[in-house]
């Protein structure tokens, strides 16, 4: 009986030691200066363990660039470091850029917000459906609130082939983008959609009769002061583009985007700092970039959604983050092949971080620096963090209490084996043998499948747990089959 009870103390001990620990590879800092220490110090070992080739990251406080940091290469081979000059792929950031680009057009009365958009684009409708066209308004299409379907996701183009056209996208193209439909009731649900963009970009071109990527350069990039940025690739990128990796820091190509306003937005740390700063400053109405009562209404919360970052809701072109009540961030992250992206900013307070990253990766240092950022900040774990400790120390949890019930039942079984309780199963036929295998087979297939159906969440908050998990199944699925080898002796079960 003692002996029962010390092993479910042990278990239980196991179970919930992994829980106390401390996920975190970034220490949590009180004052911003330990903070940007702890920076300079601790990331280039988060991007050794992440295989992360390269970041940079600004910090702003009371509306000022306090501190920006650049780290690790921006071209591997070539041993080529990252620099403040250096050019980024920021994906889905242009989605707040554009927003911007919008709201300048209604400031100026060219376009009304709750306007249908087929009012304003000719060269592309929206396909019928049973849903009304007319309830596709601008407004709607800033806050993925429109019904429209996302398009695909835009993974790029080959950089030496030609571009299609947006129209071409919108329709969707075999193996790059699906077509852009009415999946829904507008105004009723969130539904992210990349398309909804491309919509506002054939927007511009129509109402202002100039390219979208010179509209957006005049109005948006000279009065923020970003004037590396662009939204379409040109050659004197080349001298400061950095190259994209995948997990494994295998060279990505330079994807090129038609989908501009939706995710081809080129920028430096620099720009991006800047464009925070407009953001601040507009909303409390010291910038000319946008009136401060449009940037409050660009701020203004659409509709609440859940993900799995936690609740939230999304504003006009920008996403609000709670994480305890009375804080309100605004957010927006950016992932194309290649590169990772983040902006958090506290426009109440004056302050905000950007982290640029060239790497599939990028979201592991992109996670641990806004945890410590919001730490330092607010005081506060961000759900990011939460998710991951949950999730590390569970996986650690199971692992080594499989890990602890195999050793436990290998121990059992040798003293019985010793005890001439079990002996070795006589395969007697062929057809035994084959079904002993079949079962072994299916168990570890099984194991299989349950890391395959659970990686995705677990890739979340480290890329090793899913490997950490699957290997406690192994060992408790490979101490079964020992078992299974061992049948129990007619001495096994005499009192």
């Amino acid at each position: 009986m003692k002996r029962k009870i010390s092993m479910v103390l042990l278990s239980l001990a196991v179970c919930i030691t992994p829980f106390f620990f401390n996920y975190s590879h970034l220490e949590k800092c009180s004052h911003m200066e330990t903070f940007v220490t702890c920076l300079e110090s601790e990331i280039p070992d988060l991007l050794t363990k992440y295989k992360i080739p390269g970041a940079s990251i600004s910090i702003i406080e009371n509306a000022h660039i306090k501190w920006v940091g650049t780290f690790g290469y921006k071209d591997v081979s070539n041993k080529s470091k990252m620099d403040r000059d250096t050019v980024f792929q920021v994906a889905s950031i242009s989605k707040p850029l554009t927003a911007l680009g919008i709201m300048k057009l209604v400031e100026q009365g060219k376009i009304e917000l709750d306007a249908p958009i087929d009012q304003y684009v000719t060269r592309w409708k929206i396909p019928e459906s049973s849903y009304d066209k007319k309830q596709v308004t601008i407004r709607r299409l800033l806050s993925h609130t429109s019904g429209l379907s996302n398009g695909g996701g835009y993974q790029g183009y080959s950089p030496h082939k030609d571009l299609p056209s947006i129209e071409a996208s919108l329709d969707g193209i075999k193996g790059k983008a699906k077509p852009v439909k009415l999946i829904g009731k507008p105004g009723t649900k969130y539904n992210y959609s990349g398309g909804g963009y491309m919509l506002l970009q054939l927007l511009i071109e129509e109402v202002t009769g100039i390219d979208f990527n010179t509209y957006m350069a005049t109005q948006i990039f000279k009065p923020a002061h970003m004037m590396a940025s662009s939204f379409k690739w040109k050659d004197d990128l080349d001298l400061h583009i950095a190259k994209a990796y995948d997990e494994q820091l295998n060279q990505i190509p330079n994807y090129l985007y038609v989908e501009e306003a939706a995710a081809g937005l080129y920028t430096t740390i620099d720009d991006i700092s800047q464009f925070i700063l407009s953001e601040i400053n507009s909303y409390h109405g010291s910038h000319d970039l946008l009136e401060q009562e449009t940037m409050k209404l660009i701020y203004t919360p659409v509709m609440k959604i859940s993900s799995l970052l936690g609740q939230g809701q999304v504003t006009l072109g920008h996403y609000m983050d709670e994480p305890e009540e009375g804080t309100q961030l605004i957010t927006h992250s950016g992932s194309n092949r290649g590169w990772r992206a983040n902006f958090t900013i506290n426009p109440y307070e004056k302050t905000g971080i950007a982290i640029l990253t060239n790497g599939n990766n990028g979201d592991y240092v992109i996670n641990e620096v806004l945890n410590a950022w919001y730490h330092t900040t607010l005081n506060v774990n961000s759900f990011r963090y939460k998710l991951k400790h949950i999730l590390s120390a569970s996986t650690y949890s199971i692992s080594c209490f499989l890990v602890l019930w195999s050793v436990l039942l290998l121990y059992a079984l040798i003293q019985d084996i010793k005890g001439g309780k079990r002996k070795m199963t006589l395969l007697k036929n062929k057809y035994t043998f084959i079904l002993k295998c079949l079962i072994s087979i299916l168990f570890v297939y099984f194991t299989y499948l349950f890391k395959y159906y659970i990686s995705f969440l677990l890739r979340f908050a480290d890329p090793h747990l899913e490997n950490i998990l699957f290997y406690g199944f192994c060992i408790r699925v490979l101490v079964g089959i020992l078992q299974r080898s061992f049948r129990r002796t007619p001495q096994s079960f005499k009192k």
